[in-house]
C-alpha cells in the first residue's frame, strides 16, 4: 500500500472545542455505560465458562468500545501500521509512549489481541465502568503504595503465564511535551524474567487532541498507532539491560519522528475526522 502524508491535527476554535467536547464526552459516557453493562451482565459470565481465566471475550468488548468511540467521532480517526509484526498465538509485553488519556483508547482500537493494562485504583471504584474494568481483568494499582506495586507485578506475571499480553507505559506518566522521555526498567525486567518479547508501540496524535490536565478536545486528529518488531530480552544480562532498554526507546523515538515528519503506510482507518 502506498505511503501517504497525514495531516494529523487541525486546531478548533473555542466554541468548537466546547461543542465537540460535549458531544465526545457524552458519547463516550453512553458507550462506556453500555459496554460496562454488557460486560457485567452477559460477557463476563460467558467468559468464565469459555475463556479459561483469560477474560478474552471481555477484552474483545473493550476493543468494540474503543472502535465505537472513534467511529462515532466526527473529528477523530485512527491509522494503524505494522500489524504484520503480530504473530498469531504469541503474547507480549507491550510498551507504548504515553501522551494522553486517549492512549488506551487508541491502543485498544488498534491491537486485535487480548491484553491487560495497569490503571489507577480509583478508576475501579467508579460504578459500572470500574466494574467493567475489573471484569476484563485489568489491573488496579495505587502508585503511592509499594505494596500495591508489588501486587500488580505479581498479577502481571500471572497474566503472562496464562499466555495473555500486558500493556505498560514505561515512562510512568504522560509526557508534558509529546516527546518520549526516560523509561523505567520494570517492563523490561518482566519481559526477560517471563521470557516474553517486548512489543514496542508508538502512539501519536492523542496528546494534541486531549492534552495533559485538560478535558477539552483541542483538535481534529488522526491517531497513529505504529507497531514495531518484537524484541527478545531473554539473553540479556543485568549489565546490558539498560543498553537494551535505551536501544528500544531510541528506536521508538526515531519512529515517532518519522510519523511526524515523514509518511506512513495506511493500513486501517476508523472514524470520520
Amino acid at each position: 500500500m502506498p505511503a501517504m502524508k497525514i495531516h494529523k491535527e487541525k486546531a478548533l476554535s473555542f466554541w468548537a472545542e466546547l461543542f465537540y467536547s460535549l458531544v465526545m464526552w457524552g458519547g463516550t459516557i453512553f458507550l462506556t455505560i453500555l459496554a460496562s453493562t454488557l460486560d457485567i451482565v452477559i460477557i463476563f459470565p460467558l467468559s468464565l465458562l469459555f475463556d479459561r481465566g483469560t477474560r478474552r471475550m471481555v477484552h474483545q468488548n473493550s476493543i468494540w468500545w474503543a472502535r465505537s468511540i472513534i467511529g462515532f467521532s466526527p473529528i477523530w480517526r485512527i491509522l494503524v501500521t505494522g500489524r504484520e509484526h503480530l504473530q498469531k498465538g504469541k503474547h507480549y509485553i507491550i510498551v507504548a509512549n504515553h501522551q494522553s488519556l486517549l492512549d488506551i483508547l487508541a491502543v485498544c482500537a488498534a491491537l486485535p489481541i487480548n491484553f491487560k493494562f495497569l490503571a489507577k485504583r480509583e478508576l475501579f471504584q467508579i460504578p459500572l465502568m470500574g466494574w467493567g474494568m475489573a471484569s476484563a481483568g485489568y489491573i488496579p494499582v495505587d502508585r503511592a503504595s509499594h505494596r500495591s506495586g508489588r501486587e500488580a507485578m505479581q498479577r502481571i506475571t500471572r497474566v503472562l503465564n496464562m499466555g495473555v499480553s500486558v500493556l505498560l507505559f514505561p515512562e510512568g506518566t504522560r509526557s508534558p511535551d509529546g516527546k518520549i522521555h526516560a523509561f523505567k526498567m520494570g517492563a523490561f525486567k518482566l519481559a526477560r524474567e517471563n521470557r516474553v518479547e517486548i512489543l514496542p508501540v508508538v502512539v501519536d496524535g492523542t496528546g494534541q487532541a486531549l492534552p495533559k490536565n485538560s478535558w477539552l478536545i483541542k483538535k481534529k486528529s488522526a491517531f497513529i498507532v505504529s507497531i514495531g518488531k518484537p524484541v527478545s530480552l531473554e539473553d540479556f544480562a543485568d549489565s546490558s539491560m539498560d543498553e537494551a532498554k535505551e536501544k528500544i526507546r531510541h528506536e521508538m523515538i526515531g519512529r515517532l519522528e518519522h510519523i511526524r515528519h515523514g509518511s506512513v503506510q495506511k493500513e486501517k482507518v476508523v472514524g470520520n475526522g
